[in-house]
């Protein structure tokens, strides 16, 4: 018998969006019934008793701690519908600043790990794609069934024209991210088999990350910078999450989202 569970693996999932995701995801229910969640000590809320989830540390930028994660969910639940890329190397560094070993540190965690975590995932995803194929069109849940899905978080500030000097390794890591999921959607064991990828641009998001080493001055000036005066919440991104992941955005396929509350248009 093909199961109508989903099962989600939410990486970075300690602080910010990605604890967001996964704690709204427990309480709600609304795409997953199974959460591994990367880089977390602990689950946060109290998933209802539809949900099972479990905490995995590991480092997403070594190959085989990814492949660790994937192994563990498969055992744990079977399958894997949806993967939630959230984590990402995020120290502010000019050319002058820049090593050796930190440009290969923010490579390695922001795109080979996510890269080849992908390519590991691939033939898990497809299959769970193809089991969804022969359910009903609608969950008992009421919502339509959902595919399976890749989505990532990367930043408006790869188009934005207030990007900083010191931006530079974290907008070449999440640009390249964008051009994987542009690719990944053409390609014919991916997107031509059903799995969507898609990439989530933020704009500033009021987190513990984006809030460290700035003066309240800065934060007032990214405030002001949106058109509401306000930073967004992580509840603004979970929200696109949750929709990408769900089977009504069956048709979004490639795509860099900006969610940024009209910081750029």
């Amino acid at each position: 018998m093909i199961s109508t569970r989903r099962v989600a693996i939410v990486t970075g999932s300690s602080r910010g969006i990605g604890l967001n995701y996964q704690s709204s995801a427990c309480r709600a229910q609304e795409v997953v019934d199974e959460i591994a969640a990367l880089s977390t000590t602990h689950i946060a809320g109290k998933p209802q008793d539809r949900v099972r989830a479990f905490a995995f540390k590991a480092d997403i930028g070594r190959l085989n701690e990814g492949q660790k994660l994937l192994d563990e969910t498969i055992t744990a639940f079977g399958r894997l519908d949806i993967v939630v890329l959230n984590a990402a190397w995020m120290m502010a560094q000019t050319i002058h600043e820049l090593t050796e070993d930190s440009y290969l540190e923010a490579f390695n965690t922001s795109v080979k790990g996510p890269l080849f975590f992908f390519k590991n995932a691939q033939p898990y995803l497809a299959q769970s794609q193809a089991d969804q194929k022969h359910l009903i069109p609608v969950h008992e849940r009421g919502s339509p069934v959902g595919g399976s899905r890749i989505i990532t978080i990367s930043t408006s500030l790869t188009t934005l024209s207030m990007v900083g000097e010191d931006h530079l390794t974290y907008c070449a890591t999440k640009g390249a991210l964008g051009q994987i999921t542009r690719v990944l959607a053409k390609d014919k064991v991916f997107g031509a088999k059903g799995i969507t990828i898609n990439t989530i641009a933020p704009g500033a998001i009021d987190t513990e990350g984006f809030r460290r080493g700035k003066e309240d001055d800065v934060i007032d000036f990214f405030k002001a910078a949106h058109p509401e005066g306000r930073l967004g919440q992580p509840d603004d991104i979970s929200g696109v999450v949750s929709f990408l992941a769900s089977g009504n955005s069956k048709w979004v396929n490639g795509q860099t989202i900006r969610v940024n509350g009209a910081l750029g248009v």
